[in-house]
């Protein structure tokens, strides 16, 4: 009799250590999915929000800055909240700006020299101009 109350309890305890173990195991994966769904969970996009950005060069000239005339600079006709993209040679002056209607060129001394935008009756122009800053060649 003694040799089966002996199997029993070594039985009983075999079955309570597997059933530790089962527990330890189970609260460990679920501590792993919590810790892992928190870490996901922390991942949320990124957004940069500015008035306007602005990249230097290694001499500190602005050489590009993407913004709305109201906080990044003037343009001329040109509504103050419409996003633009101006870019500027080392001496300062604006060379190139991309609007949401269209892409104007210019030369050093921030004169235009070619224009090309969308105009209010939905048709596009192109326009060069001559030294003097006046249009030489336009079409439509």
């Amino acid at each position: 009799m003694t040799s089966e109350v002996d199997n029993l309890a070594q039985r009983v305890a075999r079955l309570e250590r597997q059933n530790r173990q089962l527990k330890v195991l189970g609260s460990a994966i679920v501590l792993s999915m919590v810790t892992f769904f928190l870490i996901g969970a922390a991942k949320t996009p990124r957004t940069i929000e500015a008035e306007k950005i602005v990249i230097f060069d290694q001499h500190g000239h602005a050489r590009i800055t993407i913004g709305t005339p109201a906080f990044a600079g003037m343009a001329i006709d040109k509504n103050s909240d419409a996003p633009m993209i101006w870019l500027t040679d080392d001496t300062g002056a604006d060379r190139a700006m991309l609007a949401s209607d269209g892409l104007f060129f210019a030369n050093g001394k921030s004169r235009p020299t070619v224009r090309l935008d969308s105009r209010s009756d939905g048709l596009s122009r192109l326009e060069f101009y001559g030294a003097s800053g006046k249009v030489s060649w336009t079409t439509p």
